[in-house]
């Protein structure tokens, strides 16, 4: 899990106060956006489409496979078109697949579903619930 920057890491690192303050609200946006995404089973629904779509894939591969599946969740808003920036944000960054070892990089722009990977078994049931979480339930359109 990546660590959140302290004030005093802000403060050594220099700058003006706003610029400070932009970075903060930068990182507190992002930090939203992947809870939201994770949280909505997002992340869940795109690896369970990895997993059925040919290996090894590019992001415009998977980027239409999960949006056939899952228009709602992962089409442009206000267009019947896949959002690649979804994708994409869900793949990269400091808590994406791709750094946790369930998405494999295997060049510029190529990606595999890592080996033995289980998405029901990422997953617990939560509080009262008998099945896996998200708002994405893996159920083609």
């Amino acid at each position: 899990m990546s660590q959140q920057r302290t004030l005093w890491e802000y403060v050594e690192q220099g700058g003006s106060k706003e610029e400070r303050q932009e970075q903060a609200d930068k990182e507190r946006s992002r930090r939203r956006t992947h809870k939201r995404l994770q949280s909505g089973g997002h992340w869940l629904a795109l690896l369970r489409v990895a997993r059925v779509i040919p290996q090894p894939f590019t992001l415009n591969d998977i980027s239409v496979a999960v949006w056939k599946a899952h228009p709602e969740a992962f089409g442009m808003n206000g267009y019947s078109y896949p959002d690649n920036h979804k994708v994409h944000y869900i793949l990269y960054g400091a808590r994406g697949l791709v750094a946790k070892g369930i998405i494999q990089r295997v060049r510029q722009g190529i990606f595999r579903v890592a080996g033995g990977v289980d998405p029901e078994a990422l997953i617990g049931p939560g509080p009262g619930e008998e099945g896996p979480a998200g708002g994405c339930d893996g159920q083609t359109t």
